[in-house]
């Protein structure tokens, strides 16, 4: 029982100390520049690539347009989507959820990761592993990606939809969206403590 508990105990530590290795990672490597590179990456892909994928299952006047862009979604709503949408454009709707869309997770995850290490950088001993909660968003964002591209399968082939994966669709686009505002507030913090700090300092002179 204690080689048990003794060996969880070790892979616990483990995984902090890993997280807490990427973290110092970010803190060490962000920059204004990199800051600035991460969010021409996002903007670039964003208009260049996923705006295109996007148009593939676009359906105009749709009555339910995305799934992923609204704080959780019914059945109904999931259902009335896919109604409105050929095969075709439904299996192009799965390759957008499994690659375009989740490559989109971690180009921005990265990029509000880099924001945030920047901007709390000198508070880095006191918020710790703060900087990294950007990926939180995308953990959840990648599990929703894929609850839905395993509802658009099940919907091609038998034009039904699992209760318990629509559930966790939803859920999972909830707390994405959770975690953007908390990710929102932090960075808006970090500004905030950045102009402070400065005009301490300012003031000192």
């Amino acid at each position: 029982m204690m080689s048990s508990k003794s060996t969880d105990s070790t892979a616990s530590s483990s995984k902090i100390g890993s997280l807490r290795r990427v973290s110092g990672f970010f803190y060490a490597k962000s920059t204004l520049v990199t800051a600035l590179l991460a969010t021409a990456v996002f903007a670039g892909y964003t208009v260049l690539i996923l705006s295109g994928q996007g148009k593939a299952f676009e359906v105009a006047g749709s009555s339910v347009r995305s799934l992923g862009t609204s704080l959780g979604f019914s059945q109904a709503e999931i259902l009335a989507f896919f109604g409105e949408r050929s095969g075709e454009q439904i299996s192009a709707y799965i390759t957008f959820n499994q690659v375009w869309d989740s490559l989109f997770g971690v180009i921005y995850g990265v990029m509000y990761v880099v924001w945030t290490s920047l901007l709390l950088k000198p508070y880095s001993l006191k918020v710790g592993l703060l900087n990294l909660l950007p990926f939180g968003q995308v953990l959840f964002d990648w599990l929703e990606n894929f609850s839905l591209a395993s509802l658009s399968n099940q919907y091609l082939a038998d034009g039904t939809i699992a209760s318990s994966t629509a559930l966790l669709a939803s859920t999972a686009s909830s707390i994405k969206w959770v975690f953007a505002l908390l990710v929102y507030g932090v960075i808006l913090v970090g500004i905030v403590a950045r102009i402070v700090g400065a005009l301490k300092r300012r003031n000192q002179r």
